[in-house]
C-alpha cells in the first residue's frame, strides 16, 4: 500500500504503484502519464483501470524516439487514451487528479509490467503538486499532439 508523502527504493511494478496511487485518493477523474516506455500489457492494464475507477480523461506523453520505432501501438494508445503526446522526455510520472485533491508519483519505473528495484517519490502537498502541473504544463506545450 502507497503511504504518502513517501520516498521508496524497492522491487515495484510500475502498474501496481499507478493502482495504489488512485485508490490512495478514492478514485480519479484526471490522469497524466509520462513515461519513456509502454507495453501493450501496460496499455491493457490502464483501459482496464479506467474502466474500473470510471476516469473521465487520460493524457499520456511518450518519447518521441520510442514511439517512433513502434508505431503499431498508436492504434491501441487511441484506445486507451484522450490526448497523446511525444515529446523528448524521459520522465517518469503519475499525476492523478480526484476531485479537488492531487498525488504526483515520480518514479524510475517505465510503464512496463517488470518487476524490477526501483525508485518513487509520492506527494500530495500542495505547493509541489502545483510546480509539478507547471513542470508538466511545460512540456505538454513543447511537445506534438497526436491523439
Amino acid at each position: 500500500m502507497l503511504t504518502v508523502p513517501s520516498v521508496r527504493v524497492t522491487r515495484a511494478n510500475s502498474m501496481q504503484l499507478l493502482r495504489d496511487g488512485v485508490e490512495w485518493l478514492g478514485g480519479c477523474n484526471r490522469l497524466t502519464i509520462l513515461t519513456y516506455s509502454i507495453t501493450d500489457g501496460w496499455m491493457r492494464q490502464l483501459l482496464k483501470l479506467k474502466t474500473e475507477f470510471c476516469i473521465e480523461h487520460i493524457t499520456l506523453v511518450l518519447d518521441r524516439t520510442v514511439m517512433e520505432r513502434h508505431r503499431e501501438k498508436l492504434i491501441q494508445l487511441e484506445r486507451v487514451a484522450d490526448e497523446v503526446y511525444l515529446t523528448d522526455s524521459h520522465a517518469k510520472v503519475y499525476f492523478i487528479e480526484a476531485d479537488m485533491k492531487r498525488l504526483a508519483i515520480i518514479t524510475s519505473a517505465n510503464a512496463t509490467n517488470n518487476y524490477r528495484n526501483e525508485c518513487y517519490y509520492a506527494t500530495a502537498g500542495r505547493k509541489e503538486t502545483a510546480e509539478i502541473v507547471t513542470d508538466i504544463s511545460g512540456i505538454v506545450r513543447d511537445a506534438y499532439q497526436i491523439v
